[in-house]
């Protein structure tokens, strides 16, 4: 059992600030016993910062990976990278949820999002893959989320919307209509991500 405990860590990629609330939040808060450590990429090459200090990280077979960072183009790169390491599925890529998360019974979800204190999944909602829903952000009934969004804190999506994929919603916003892949919601207007 030792051994598997060993092999079976979980990692959380990034190591910035937003890293450090994904540990509180999701490591401590669920008091997570096998956690590997803080995961850089430089040049290319993945480190792990971990309680030795840090180091070439090995890439276990068994490891599972958190996208601990809300920057999209750090998101992409750390998914890019482990994608050719780790398949694509719940085992190395979970869902994971601060306790005081909520994600309805009748919503489905994919693999790899992030749910922080407070977000919320409302009734019959589909969630993709690889979304972040930061403090406070809510999706509302009957809503559809692609794949690698950010909701930022305070964001909301109200009921019967769709939003595509690789969209940013900034702190407050409040989506009220669909919104197709590559865009930023920001002041109330939607910017095309080119």
């Amino acid at each position: 059992i030792i051994m598997r405990n060993k092999m079976n860590k979980l990692y959380i990629l990034g190591n910035g600030s937003f890293a450090q609330e994904v540990f509180e939040q999701i490591i401590v808060a669920n008091q997570v016993k096998n956690f590997g450590g803080f995961i850089i990429l430089k040049n290319g090459k993945a480190f792990c910062i971990g309680e030795e200090g840090a180091e070439a990280f090995t890439y276990p077979p068994e490891a599972r990976l958190i996208l601990g960072t809300a920057n999209p183009q750090w998101r992409t790169q750390f998914y890019n990278h482990f994608l050719g390491y780790y398949e694509l599925n719940i085992n190395h890529w979970p869902n994971m949820s601060a306790p005081n998360s909520y994600q309805s019974l009748s919503s489905t979800v994919g693999i790899g999002n992030l749910f922080l204190m407070f977000s919320l999944v409302n009734a019959n909602t589909q969630v993709g893959n690889f979304n972040l829903l930061c403090t406070y952000s809510s999706v509302s009934v009957n809503c559809a989320l692609g794949n690698y969004n950010v909701l930022s804190p305070y964001s909301s999506i109200a009921k019967n919307v769709c939003i595509e994929n690789t969209n940013l919603l900034e702190s407050g916003e409040i989506l009220f209509e669909d919104l197709e892949s590559d865009c930023v919601l920001t002041s109330g207007v939607v910017y095309a991500n080119d």
